[in-house]
């Protein structure tokens, strides 16, 4: 029976010799462990004339010290005329390493696209990881896998929509309603809050304020089929005791070129309704 009971023992004896022995060694890339790398952790996507975007770079463990990353930027967006780097610069991104912190390290730069970029169109660029160093001197590997060593950001210029009566419908929290407004193109843009807009839909309330209270909205169309809203209807409006007043809607939706139908997802934050919203999918007549 003693036998036995050593026969027993000697396997967690041996659990516990190598655990203690190889504590504090590398870990092995060939017995499956992931190696130190990088990654572009914001992901591709499209982004609008007018907008910014942060960029972040993230090592996937911290290497207590900081690490240097170089990177390409490629495709047919103009750095200067489609993109500006309002932080950061580039081609070089430092990640710092902060032993304060139990987030994972980062670093990041950050993309403005000017109003007029890509104007009637869509550019693109995509960054592409080509190094990480460690202050020692080490290699990281770069992207896990196949993903986050490259991301590509489509930049939709804005475009002008073609001018005419649209018929809708509607519904949401105020129920479904229907009815036509019209679209145009203002010779010049409206300015609303220091942004230009350069379409104008004669109505994007419906009934919803009474029989002939229309609510005038500009907003912005991209390439890639994003509606912007301005913040503010560029119209001022009165309320029951003659106080000046502004009709607040949140406004985003998609546009389809090849048949022109356009979705407005309103919310409302002023008037009483803040939260509350509807869809309106109208095509032109």
């Amino acid at each position: 029976m003693k036998l036995i009971k050593y026969l027993y023992l000697l396997p967690i004896f041996a659990l516990v010799f190598y655990g203690c022995e190889n504590v504090s060694e590398p870990f092995s890339i060939e017995e499956g462990a992931q190696p130190a790398f990088v990654l572009i952790t914001t992901q591709s996507q499209q982004v609008a004339a007018g907008s910014s975007l942060e960029v972040e770079f993230q090592l996937g463990q911290t290497q207590e010290e900081d690490v240097t990353v170089e990177y390409s930027i490629s495709g047919d967006a103009e750095e200067g005329t489609d993109y500006i780097f309002s932080e950061g610069s580039a081609g070089t991104v430092t990640i710092n390493y902060d032993p304060e912190t139990t987030n994972l390290d980062n670093g990041s730069v950050t993309l403005a696209f000017p109003i007029d970029a890509a104007f009637g169109t869509t550019r693109e660029l995509t960054f592409t990881l080509e190094s990480a160093t460690t202050e020692s001197g080490q290699e990281l590997t770069l992207g896990r896998g196949e993903e986050g060593a490259a991301r590509t950001f489509t930049i939709g210029g804005l475009v002008e929509l073609e001018e005419g009566t649209y018929a809708y419908d509607a519904d949401g929290d105020f129920g479904p309603f229907s009815g036509t407004f019209e679209i145009e193109v203002p010779d010049e843009p409206i300015e609303v809050g220091g942004a230009p807009y350069y379409n104008l839909t004669s109505n994007i309330t419906g009934p919803l304020f009474g029989a002939g209270d229309e609510t005038p909205y500009a907003f912005n169309v991209t390439a890639g089929g994003l509606v912007i809203g301005a913040p503010q209807s560029h119209v001022t409006f009165f309320d029951e005791d003659g106080n000046e007043t502004d009709r607040v809607l949140d406004v985003t939706g998609s546009y389809e070129a090849e048949t022109g139908e356009i979705t407005f997802n309103v919310t409302f934050q002023c008037c009483g309704a803040e939260g509350f919203g509807y869809t309106m999918v109208a095509s032109p007549e």
